[in-house]
Protein backbone atom coordinates (compact mmCIF):
# COMPACT_ATOMS: atom_id res chain seq x y z
CA UNK A 1 0.00 0.00 0.00
CA UNK A 2 1.74 2.97 -1.18
CA UNK A 3 1.38 6.30 1.22
CA UNK A 4 -0.89 8.54 -0.25
CA UNK A 5 -1.22 12.49 -0.13
CA UNK A 6 -4.61 12.74 1.31
CA UNK A 7 -5.71 16.43 0.23
CA UNK A 8 -7.51 17.80 4.00
CA UNK A 9 -9.24 21.38 1.78
CA UNK A 10 -10.84 19.08 -1.38
CA UNK A 11 -14.67 19.85 -2.08
CA UNK A 12 -17.10 17.49 -4.45
CA UNK A 13 -17.40 14.09 -4.81
CA UNK A 14 -17.81 11.37 -1.68
CA UNK A 15 -18.51 12.81 1.50
CA UNK A 16 -17.76 10.29 3.85
CA UNK A 17 -18.56 6.27 4.25
CA UNK A 18 -21.15 4.53 6.64
CA UNK A 19 -21.95 1.66 7.26
CA UNK A 20 -24.95 1.53 4.55
CA UNK A 21 -21.75 1.08 1.77
CA UNK A 22 -19.67 -1.14 3.44
CA UNK A 23 -20.07 -5.45 3.78
CA UNK A 24 -17.68 -7.34 4.93
CA UNK A 25 -16.27 -10.64 3.31
CA UNK A 26 -14.26 -13.32 4.66
CA UNK A 27 -12.74 -16.71 2.56
CA UNK A 28 -9.86 -18.77 1.80
CA UNK A 29 -6.78 -16.66 1.21
CA UNK A 30 -5.57 -16.65 -2.64
CA UNK A 31 -8.94 -17.65 -4.07
CA UNK A 32 -11.93 -15.29 -5.42
CA UNK A 33 -14.33 -13.96 -3.06
CA UNK A 34 -17.81 -14.57 -3.92
CA UNK A 35 -20.98 -13.85 -2.22
CA UNK A 36 -20.83 -16.88 -0.51
CA UNK A 37 -18.11 -15.22 1.78
CA UNK A 38 -19.92 -12.21 2.82
CA UNK A 39 -20.36 -12.13 6.61
CA UNK A 40 -24.03 -11.37 7.42
CA UNK A 41 -25.51 -9.12 10.73
CA UNK A 42 -22.15 -7.13 10.45
CA UNK A 43 -22.09 -4.31 13.69
CA UNK A 44 -19.04 -3.17 13.39
CA UNK A 45 -15.77 -3.46 11.78
CA UNK A 46 -12.33 -1.77 12.90
CA UNK A 47 -8.94 -2.31 11.87
CA UNK A 48 -5.49 -0.56 11.94
CA UNK A 49 -1.96 -1.63 11.65
CA UNK A 50 1.37 -0.61 13.81
CA UNK A 51 5.06 -0.28 12.44
CA UNK A 52 7.61 -1.59 15.19
CA UNK A 53 10.77 0.56 14.27
CA UNK A 54 13.89 0.76 16.48
CA UNK A 55 15.93 4.17 16.87
CA UNK A 56 19.61 3.65 15.61
CA UNK A 57 22.00 5.62 17.61
CA UNK A 58 25.80 5.68 18.13
CA UNK A 59 28.27 7.39 20.54
CA UNK A 60 29.51 11.14 19.48
CA UNK A 61 25.70 12.32 18.34
CA UNK A 62 23.06 12.73 20.29
CA UNK A 63 20.02 12.19 17.99
CA UNK A 64 19.54 9.00 15.95
CA UNK A 65 21.29 8.62 13.00
CA UNK A 66 18.50 6.03 11.60
CA UNK A 67 15.09 4.46 12.49
CA UNK A 68 14.58 1.20 10.82
CA UNK A 69 11.79 -0.95 11.25
CA UNK A 70 12.95 -4.64 12.49
CA UNK A 71 9.90 -6.87 12.99
CA UNK A 72 7.20 -7.09 10.95
CA UNK A 73 4.28 -4.42 10.40
CA UNK A 74 1.00 -6.15 12.45
CA UNK A 75 -2.36 -5.44 11.04
CA UNK A 76 -5.63 -6.09 13.35
CA UNK A 77 -9.05 -6.75 12.18
CA UNK A 78 -12.00 -6.96 14.80
CA UNK A 79 -15.85 -7.47 13.86
CA UNK A 80 -18.70 -8.23 15.78
CA UNK A 81 -22.27 -9.40 14.24
CA UNK A 82 -25.91 -10.74 15.47
CA UNK A 83 -25.61 -14.19 16.40
CA UNK A 84 -27.08 -16.19 13.16
CA UNK A 85 -27.10 -19.88 13.79
CA UNK A 86 -24.09 -20.90 12.98
CA UNK A 87 -24.07 -19.62 9.64
CA UNK A 88 -20.93 -16.80 9.92
CA UNK A 89 -19.04 -19.46 12.39
CA UNK A 90 -19.17 -21.82 9.56
CA UNK A 91 -17.41 -19.31 7.05
CA UNK A 92 -14.81 -18.38 9.41
CA UNK A 93 -14.11 -21.94 11.68
CA UNK A 94 -15.20 -24.58 8.69
CA UNK A 95 -15.90 -27.95 10.43
CA UNK A 96 -14.78 -25.99 13.88
CA UNK A 97 -18.74 -24.96 13.68
CA UNK A 98 -20.15 -28.98 13.33
CA UNK A 99 -20.47 -29.94 16.98
CA UNK A 100 -22.15 -32.96 15.82
CA UNK A 101 -18.71 -34.07 14.11
CA UNK A 102 -15.73 -31.69 15.06
CA UNK A 103 -14.76 -29.78 17.84
CA UNK A 104 -13.71 -25.95 17.65
CA UNK A 105 -9.91 -26.05 16.50
CA UNK A 106 -11.16 -28.78 13.50
CA UNK A 107 -9.64 -26.69 10.49
CA UNK A 108 -8.16 -23.07 11.70
CA UNK A 109 -5.43 -25.60 12.96
CA UNK A 110 -4.72 -27.30 9.75
CA UNK A 111 -2.55 -26.11 7.50
CA UNK A 112 -4.02 -28.17 4.58
CA UNK A 113 -7.41 -26.24 5.16
CA UNK A 114 -9.13 -23.52 3.91
CA UNK A 115 -9.71 -21.64 7.20
CA UNK A 116 -5.84 -22.02 8.17
CA UNK A 117 -5.76 -17.89 6.98
CA UNK A 118 -8.16 -16.09 4.85
CA UNK A 119 -8.67 -12.97 3.35
CA UNK A 120 -10.51 -10.45 4.65
CA UNK A 121 -11.98 -7.68 2.65
CA UNK A 122 -14.45 -4.89 3.54
CA UNK A 123 -16.27 -3.99 0.50
CA UNK A 124 -17.48 -0.20 -0.76
CA UNK A 125 -20.41 0.94 -2.96
CA UNK A 126 -21.00 4.15 -3.86
CA UNK A 127 -22.14 6.99 -1.57
CA UNK A 128 -26.06 6.72 -0.58
CA UNK A 129 -26.44 3.21 -2.09
CA UNK A 130 -27.15 -0.14 0.13
CA UNK A 131 -24.19 -2.72 -0.39
CA UNK A 132 -26.89 -5.19 -0.37
CA UNK A 133 -28.47 -4.19 -3.23
CA UNK A 134 -28.07 -6.87 -5.75
CA UNK A 135 -25.63 -4.78 -7.60
CA UNK A 136 -22.13 -5.26 -8.38
CA UNK A 137 -19.32 -2.61 -7.29
CA UNK A 138 -16.07 -1.89 -7.64
CA UNK A 139 -14.74 1.13 -5.66
CA UNK A 140 -11.59 1.16 -3.33
CA UNK A 141 -11.72 -1.44 -0.58
CA UNK A 142 -10.00 -2.21 1.98
CA UNK A 143 -8.13 -6.14 1.23
CA UNK A 144 -6.37 -7.98 4.87
CA UNK A 145 -4.80 -10.90 3.12
CA UNK A 146 -3.43 -14.15 4.96
CA UNK A 147 -5.08 -13.55 8.12
CA UNK A 148 -5.60 -15.46 11.05
CA UNK A 149 -7.88 -15.72 13.65
CA UNK A 150 -6.73 -14.24 17.13
CA UNK A 151 -9.74 -14.64 19.13
CA UNK A 152 -13.55 -15.36 19.16
CA UNK A 153 -16.47 -14.50 21.64
CA UNK A 154 -20.16 -14.71 21.80
CA UNK A 155 -21.98 -12.37 24.23
CA UNK A 156 -26.08 -12.23 25.50
CA UNK A 157 -27.43 -9.80 28.31
CA UNK A 158 -30.89 -8.58 28.86
CA UNK A 159 -31.98 -6.00 26.81
CA UNK A 160 -29.41 -6.90 23.86
CA UNK A 161 -29.02 -8.79 20.76
CA UNK A 162 -26.77 -11.82 21.41
CA UNK A 163 -24.05 -11.35 19.26
CA UNK A 164 -20.34 -12.48 18.58
CA UNK A 165 -16.61 -11.20 18.53
CA UNK A 166 -13.92 -11.93 16.19
CA UNK A 167 -10.57 -10.66 16.26
CA UNK A 168 -7.92 -11.51 13.87
CA UNK A 169 -4.18 -10.54 12.45
CA UNK A 170 -1.97 -10.30 9.89
CA UNK A 171 1.10 -8.50 8.22
CA UNK A 172 -0.79 -7.48 4.94
CA UNK A 173 -3.00 -4.69 4.23
CA UNK A 174 -3.80 -3.01 1.06
CA UNK A 175 -6.74 -0.80 -0.34
CA UNK A 176 -7.62 -1.83 -4.11
CA UNK A 177 -10.79 -2.32 -6.27
CA UNK A 178 -13.37 -5.10 -5.35
CA UNK A 179 -16.61 -5.49 -5.63
CA UNK A 180 -19.49 -8.49 -4.90
CA UNK A 181 -22.78 -8.40 -5.27
CA UNK A 182 -24.58 -9.30 -1.94
CA UNK A 183 -28.31 -9.59 -3.21
CA UNK A 184 -31.24 -7.30 -0.92
CA UNK A 185 -32.36 -8.27 2.63
CA UNK A 186 -35.61 -10.16 3.13
CA UNK A 187 -37.65 -8.38 6.09
CA UNK A 188 -40.48 -10.07 6.52
CA UNK A 189 -39.34 -13.48 8.87
CA UNK A 190 -36.86 -12.79 12.11
CA UNK A 191 -33.21 -12.31 11.53
CA UNK A 192 -31.69 -12.47 15.01
CA UNK A 193 -31.95 -14.35 17.95
CA UNK A 194 -33.85 -13.03 21.29
CA UNK A 195 -32.27 -12.69 24.87
CA UNK A 196 -35.45 -14.21 26.26
CA UNK A 197 -34.53 -17.47 23.83
CA UNK A 198 -31.76 -18.64 25.73
CA UNK A 199 -31.24 -21.66 28.12
CA UNK A 200 -28.74 -23.01 30.26
CA UNK A 201 -28.90 -26.83 30.43
CA UNK A 202 -25.95 -28.73 32.62
CA UNK A 203 -25.39 -32.18 33.89
CA UNK A 204 -22.46 -33.73 35.91
CA UNK A 205 -19.84 -35.29 33.58
CA UNK A 206 -20.73 -38.52 34.44
CA UNK A 207 -24.16 -38.20 34.33
CA UNK A 208 -24.05 -37.39 30.52
CA UNK A 209 -25.49 -34.49 28.21
CA UNK A 210 -27.95 -32.06 29.29
CA UNK A 211 -31.12 -32.19 28.57
CA UNK A 212 -33.13 -29.93 26.73
CA UNK A 213 -34.94 -28.66 29.37
CA UNK A 214 -33.27 -28.82 32.27
CA UNK A 215 -32.47 -24.74 32.73
CA UNK A 216 -30.18 -25.04 35.52
CA UNK A 217 -26.34 -24.12 36.24
CA UNK A 218 -23.99 -25.59 38.48
CA UNK A 219 -23.13 -23.22 41.15
CA UNK A 220 -21.89 -23.51 45.24
CA UNK A 221 -24.03 -21.69 47.44
CA UNK A 222 -27.04 -21.15 45.67
CA UNK A 223 -30.33 -22.45 44.31
CA UNK A 224 -31.91 -20.14 42.03
CA UNK A 225 -30.40 -17.77 39.65
CA UNK A 226 -31.57 -15.22 37.63
CA UNK A 227 -28.99 -14.74 34.59
CA UNK A 228 -28.20 -11.10 33.23
CA UNK A 229 -25.46 -11.98 30.78
CA UNK A 230 -22.91 -14.48 29.85
CA UNK A 231 -19.64 -14.31 27.57
CA UNK A 232 -18.30 -17.14 25.86
CA UNK A 233 -14.56 -16.41 25.01
CA UNK A 234 -11.53 -18.15 23.55
CA UNK A 235 -8.14 -16.60 23.03
CA UNK A 236 -6.06 -18.08 19.90
CA UNK A 237 -2.36 -16.87 21.35
CA UNK A 238 -0.45 -16.60 17.72
CA UNK A 239 3.07 -17.08 17.99
CA UNK A 240 5.47 -15.11 14.86
CA UNK A 241 7.85 -16.90 13.77
CA UNK A 242 10.76 -14.52 11.43
CA UNK A 243 13.98 -15.77 10.27
CA UNK A 244 17.46 -14.15 9.33
CA UNK A 245 16.97 -13.27 5.35
CA UNK A 246 13.33 -12.74 5.33
CA UNK A 247 11.82 -9.33 5.85
CA UNK A 248 8.25 -11.16 7.14
CA UNK A 249 7.42 -13.88 8.84
CA UNK A 250 7.04 -17.41 7.35
CA UNK A 251 5.02 -18.63 10.00
CA UNK A 252 2.23 -17.48 12.37
CA UNK A 253 1.30 -20.45 14.56
CA UNK A 254 -0.91 -21.12 17.16
CA UNK A 255 0.26 -21.20 21.09
CA UNK A 256 -0.85 -23.84 23.07
CA UNK A 257 -2.38 -25.05 25.53
CA UNK A 258 -5.56 -22.68 25.23
CA UNK A 259 -8.35 -22.45 27.27
CA UNK A 260 -12.54 -21.81 26.23
CA UNK A 261 -14.24 -19.63 28.85
CA UNK A 262 -17.41 -19.09 29.97
CA UNK A 263 -18.59 -16.59 32.48
CA UNK A 264 -22.17 -15.82 33.68
CA UNK A 265 -23.46 -12.62 35.81
CA UNK A 266 -26.73 -13.67 37.40
CA UNK A 267 -28.96 -12.27 40.80
CA UNK A 268 -29.16 -14.33 43.26
CA UNK A 269 -32.92 -14.89 44.10
CA UNK A 270 -32.19 -18.29 46.61
CA UNK A 271 -28.79 -19.25 48.82
CA UNK A 272 -28.16 -22.79 49.58
CA UNK A 273 -26.54 -24.79 52.05
CA UNK A 274 -22.65 -26.06 49.86
CA UNK A 275 -19.44 -26.26 51.08
CA UNK A 276 -16.42 -25.86 48.97
CA UNK A 277 -15.05 -29.12 50.05
CA UNK A 278 -17.22 -30.26 47.28
CA UNK A 279 -15.01 -28.53 44.68
CA UNK A 280 -11.75 -28.99 46.32
CA UNK A 281 -11.99 -32.30 47.88
CA UNK A 282 -10.40 -33.54 50.91
CA UNK A 283 -7.19 -35.43 51.62
CA UNK A 284 -8.54 -39.15 51.67
CA UNK A 285 -9.82 -37.79 47.78
CA UNK A 286 -13.32 -39.06 49.19
CA UNK A 287 -14.89 -35.59 47.49
CA UNK A 288 -13.25 -35.41 43.53
CA UNK A 289 -13.13 -32.45 41.69
CA UNK A 290 -16.45 -32.55 39.60
CA UNK A 291 -16.85 -31.20 35.96
CA UNK A 292 -19.57 -30.20 33.85
CA UNK A 293 -21.17 -30.39 30.44
CA UNK A 294 -22.59 -27.13 30.24
CA UNK A 295 -25.01 -25.72 27.14
CA UNK A 296 -25.82 -22.53 26.25
CA UNK A 297 -28.18 -22.71 23.84
CA UNK A 298 -29.64 -19.40 22.13
CA UNK A 299 -32.88 -21.14 20.84
CA UNK A 300 -34.40 -19.75 17.36
CA UNK A 301 -37.19 -17.32 17.95
CA UNK A 302 -39.90 -19.55 15.28
CA UNK A 303 -39.89 -22.34 12.90
CA UNK A 304 -41.24 -20.26 9.74
CA UNK A 305 -39.05 -21.58 7.05
CA UNK A 306 -35.56 -18.98 5.88
CA UNK A 307 -35.96 -17.23 9.67
CA UNK A 308 -32.85 -16.98 11.60
CA UNK A 309 -31.87 -20.49 13.55
CA UNK A 310 -30.38 -20.63 17.07
CA UNK A 311 -27.10 -21.85 18.47
CA UNK A 312 -26.03 -24.22 20.69
CA UNK A 313 -22.14 -23.45 22.45
CA UNK A 314 -21.26 -26.04 24.43
CA UNK A 315 -18.34 -26.72 27.16
CA UNK A 316 -17.92 -30.74 27.76
CA UNK A 317 -16.26 -31.53 31.10
CA UNK A 318 -15.87 -27.68 32.42
CA UNK A 319 -14.58 -26.96 35.81
CA UNK A 320 -15.93 -24.26 38.09
CA UNK A 321 -13.18 -21.60 38.01
CA UNK A 322 -14.43 -19.29 41.12
CA UNK A 323 -17.25 -17.35 41.89
CA UNK A 324 -17.81 -13.78 42.93
CA UNK A 325 -20.34 -12.54 44.79
CA UNK A 326 -21.33 -8.62 45.18
CA UNK A 327 -23.58 -7.20 47.21
CA UNK A 328 -24.20 -3.19 48.16
CA UNK A 329 -26.50 -0.86 48.80
CA UNK A 330 -29.15 -0.10 46.29
CA UNK A 331 -28.35 -2.87 44.15
CA UNK A 332 -29.56 -6.55 43.76
CA UNK A 333 -26.92 -9.29 45.31
CA UNK A 334 -25.58 -10.97 42.55
CA UNK A 335 -22.61 -13.06 41.73
CA UNK A 336 -20.80 -14.30 38.59
CA UNK A 337 -19.95 -17.74 37.80
CA UNK A 338 -16.99 -18.19 36.09
CA UNK A 339 -16.05 -22.01 34.15
CA UNK A 340 -13.13 -23.09 31.61
CA UNK A 341 -12.28 -26.09 29.49
CA UNK A 342 -8.78 -26.48 27.77
CA UNK A 343 -9.65 -26.73 23.31
CA UNK A 344 -8.59 -29.92 21.92
CA UNK A 345 -7.56 -30.65 18.33
CA UNK A 346 -11.05 -30.63 17.22
CA UNK A 347 -11.07 -33.85 15.54
CA UNK A 348 -13.48 -35.27 17.82
CA UNK A 349 -17.42 -34.74 18.23
CA UNK A 350 -18.94 -33.39 21.38
CA UNK A 351 -20.42 -36.84 22.52
CA UNK A 352 -16.90 -38.23 21.75
CA UNK A 353 -14.67 -35.98 23.38
CA UNK A 354 -13.62 -36.30 26.98
CA UNK A 355 -13.48 -32.11 27.20
CA UNK A 356 -13.23 -29.42 25.14
CA UNK A 357 -15.36 -26.37 23.40
CA UNK A 358 -17.73 -27.31 20.62
CA UNK A 359 -20.99 -25.58 18.60
CA UNK A 360 -23.95 -26.92 16.46
CA UNK A 361 -26.92 -25.29 14.91
CA UNK A 362 -29.98 -25.43 17.01
CA UNK A 363 -33.51 -25.85 15.10
CA UNK A 364 -35.53 -25.88 18.38
CA UNK A 365 -37.76 -23.31 19.25
CA UNK A 366 -37.86 -22.01 22.46
CA UNK A 367 -40.15 -23.22 24.94
CA UNK A 368 -41.37 -21.81 28.87
CA UNK A 369 -39.53 -24.27 31.36
CA UNK A 370 -42.98 -25.81 33.30
CA UNK A 371 -43.32 -25.05 36.32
Amino acid sequence: MSIQNADTLKSGGRKRVIYQSEALFAGKAGIPTTVDHNISRVQSVNYSFSVPRADVNQYGTLGQIERIITEVPTVNLDFTYHMNGVANETKLLGLGAAGLSNGFLAEINDPSSSYYEMDFKVGLCPEGTDYNSGTGHSDNSIVIPKGFLSSYSWTGAVGDVPSATVNAESTEMKVEPFGVSVPTFALDVPVVLRPGNVQFNHKAVTQGNPNMNDYNLPALGFDVLHVQSFTVSIDIPRESISRLGDKFEFARVITFPMQATMSLEAIISTQAASNLEDIVGQPGGTSPDPGYNIDIACKRPVATENSTKGINLRFKNAKIEGHSISSSIGANKSVTLDYAVQVDGGGLSHDAAAAGFFMQVDDAVSQAPSE
